[in-house]
Order: structure tokens, then C-alpha cells, then sequence
């Protein structure tokens, strides 16, 4: 199996993707580089400052403000019980980051040093290496679309590393983008027919399957082909998407103890293609269950918030979002077109949060120059952008 990780380092954030021959595994999103102190997204081992907001006796615990919008918890012990004092200010490693409403679980560190404020403290990797890092790129070849980037990489010790540039970005020609497009969609076709369907909620993620167009020579093996087809699809979801927590997937029920046990022996090979998956049983009621490592955000707690239906419904992409996508348009198309101008329209909500991010467009003159400019057009809804060249 070939492992390739496919890095861009725009000037707006950092995407990194794992392949396992040719194929999709993995996200990583992260800050654009020279942006690391300002990402304050709660992964996993990622540092705190706190502050105690309260204590509850009765749950055995502490409430702690981050600086995040969601209380984080962290569990009283003998060790840490004479530093939690409300108002105090602590250090904290993120054991598990949030989920939806629900805040993030802290481990305790020590008293905070100095004047310390609510927010993510050092170190703060370079994006390229804690993307690597992340996806677990030892022994990947990784390719990256910037040459300071990539020798960032083989400085602190990885070895096959090759600057690649293309037109088009290298999520597109590698087909990532494609991938990271379905990755929001709620209903998955399978090969040969038949689809899942994944529902993440605050406490667990059901997924359901259904054998709609799937075909067998019987229909005890019917249940078990979709039933196969659909743990191998469901287990590169929860990868693909980053869920973590409890999954719990509905597979059509089977007849007979020894298609029964040699169906569970089948998926639970597929769940250990998930570094730290465990758990994995199937209940008396036939629902199966696993977990899988909570380390960072899912691509829906990530990239979404609360709202009618896009990209998914009961959810559209956040501000922060749409502004990331407009400016990697934008920053495509000055590549692909080195002597063309362009003029990047957006609706009054998108425009005034892009003059917040100086930081994009002075990157933007330091690679393709002037080449740009940025507008708001009134006849554009809030969160639109036009691009066209002039």
C-alpha cells in the first residue's frame, strides 16, 4: 500500500490530505503558516490557558473558560482539587476537543504562569509539520505545493518530501477536493448498490444502511454483501469525516450464528483500519458499536454551524468558511492565469470579514502581486462571492 500526503499551503489556511493508494483517508485543516499563533481550534494535546468559571462537588468537576464559546470540563482529583478555586487561571492540555454544544474534556497541567489569558499557549508548530504530524507521515511520501514549506519538512527530519505545483491546486489534480465535497453529504452510495446514511448528533453518530438497488443470489446473502459493503464505506466515513466518540451502525439483521460470527469477525477487521478504534460489539438487539479517537473536530463541527440546508441539512458553512473558500478561488485562478486581473466581489458579511484578514491579501501581493482587487456588491447575498476576471 502507498501512503502519499498531499499538502497546500494557502495563504488563507493550511489542507492537508492522507491517501492510501490513490484513495482518500484523511483530512487536515489548519492555520496558512505564519498564521499558528492564531489558531486556537481545540485539538487534542494542544495547551490552555483557563480560567476556573465553577466548581460542582456534585459532579466531581470544574467548568473552565478557554476561549472557546463552550465551557470546557475537567475532572477533580486529589492532585489538582487545591488549584481549582473559581477564578483561578490554569494551564490545561485538550484531552478531547468539543462536540457540537458540548465542551471540550481538559486535562489538568498546573497553575498558569505569568499573566496568562484564556486561550491556546505554546509551542505552535509550523502548519506543515503539525499537519504531517497529525496524519501520520513517517513513512508517506509527501508532496507540497511550497518550497520553503518543504524544506521546513526535511529539516526536522522527513526525508521524501517534493515541491509540486500545478495550475490547478493539488487537492483538485490528486482529486481530494472531489472527496472532501461528498464528505459532507448525508447519504453515501456503496459499489454495487445499496448506501449508508450518517447522522452525527451530540452524544453518538447512527449510521443507518440501506440496500436500495443491491442485488444476490439470496436474500440471507443479500444482508450479508450490503451488510460488508457497507462496514468497509462507514469505517473510511469516519475517517474521512473525523468522527469520534460512539458510532453505532444499524446493519440489516442475518440469519444464522455462523454467518453471524463470521460477519462480526469481518467488520471488526474493517474497524481496525482505525488507529485507536475499540469497543467494537454488536448488541443484543443486532445495532454494532465501536469507538473511534475524538482528537479533533469533525468536518461538521468544524465547517458548520447551525441553519436551513447547505451544504447539509440543518447546517450551512460558517463565515469563516466561506471566506477561506473565496480567497483559494481567488488564489487558483492568479495561478492557473499568471497575466490575468481579477476582481473578487462578495455580499456585505463575507466583505467585511475578509477586510478583517489583512494578513490573506498582503500574502496574495507577496506571491501573484496586484493582480487583485476586493469589492462588496450589495446585490449579492451576505455570505456570496463573485469572481471574474477584468
Amino acid at each position: 500500500m502507498t501512503r502519499r500526503i498531499v499538502i497546500e499551503c494557502g495563504v488563507a489556511e493550511t489542507r492537508a490530505a492522507l491517501l492510501d493508494d490513490d484513495r482518500v483517508w484523511k483530512f487536515w485543516f489548519g492555520p496558512a503558516r505564519g498564521d499558528e499563533t492564531a489558531d486556537h481550534f481545540p485539538r487534542a494535546g494542544r495547551r490552555f490557558a483557563g480560567r476556573v468559571k465553577a466548581v460542582d462537588r456534585a459532579l466531581n468537576a470544574v467548568f473552565v473558560d478557554i476561549g472557546d464559546d463552550r465551557d470546557s470540563y475537567l475532572a477533580l482529583t486529589k492532585g489538582n482539587t487545591p488549584h481549582l478555586v473559581e477564578g483561578a487561571m490554569i494551564e490545561t492540555e485538550i484531552k478531547s476537543p468539543p462536540r457540537q454544544q458540548k465542551g471540550a474534556v481538559l486535562r489538568f497541567i498546573g497553575p498558569a504562569q505569568g499573566d496568562a489569558a484564556p486561550g491556546r499557549t505554546a509551542p505552535f508548530p509550523d502548519a506543515a509539520v503539525e499537519a504531517v504530524e497529525a496524519l501520520g507521515g513517517e513513512d508517506c511520501e509527501i508532496v507540497i505545493d511550497e518550497g520553503a514549506a518543504s524544506r521546513v519538512l526535511q529539516s526536522v527530519g522527513f526525508g521524501d518530501v517534493r515541491h509540486e505545483t500545478h495550475p490547478a491546486s493539488l487537492f483538485e489534480t490528486a482529486g481530494v477536493d472531489a472527496e472532501l465535497s461528498a464528505a459532507f453529504d448525508r447519504l453515501v452510495p456503496l459499489p454495487g448498490g445499496g448506501r449508508i446514511i450518517i447522522d452525527e448528533a451530540q452524544a453518538l453518530t447512527a449510521i443507518d444502511v440501506d440496500t436500495a438497488g443491491l442485488n444476490a443470489a439470496s436474500p440471507a446473502r443479500l444482508r450479508e454483501k450490503i451488510g460488508l459493503a457497507a462496514a468497509r464505506g462507514a469505517v473510511r466515513q469516519v475517517s474521512l469525516r473525523n468522527i469520534g466518540g460512539h458510532v453505532v451502525i444499524d446493519f440489516p439483521a442475518l440469519t444464522g450464528e455462523t454467518q453471524r460470527r463470521r460477519f462480526a469477525e469481518k467488520v471488526k477487521t474493517e474497524i481496525a483500519k482505525i488507529d485507536g478504534a475499540g469497543a467494537a460489539s454488536f448488541s443484543k438487539s443486532g445495532l454494532f458499536s465501536f469507538t473511534a479517537p475524538h482528537g479533533a473536530l469533525s468536518l461538521l463541527d468544524r465547517f458548520c454551524e447551525p441553519a436551513e440546508s447547505f451544504p447539509v441539512r440543518g447546517a450551512r458553512l460558517t463565515l469563516e468558511a466561506v471566506a477561506k473558500r473565496a480567497i483559494r478561488t481567488l488564489e487558483t485562478r492568479l495561478r492557473a492565469q499568471p497575466a490575468a486581473r481579477f476582481r473578487l466581489a462578495s455580499g456585505a458579511a463575507l466583505g467585511a470579514y475578509l477586510a478583517a484578514a489583512p494578513a490573506w491579501r498582503a500574502r496574495l501581493n507577496e506571491r501573484f502581486g496586484g493582480r487583485f482587487e476586493f469589492a462588496i456588491d450589495n446585490d449579492l447575498e451576505e455570505r456570496r462571492f463573485d469572481l471574474a476576471e477584468q
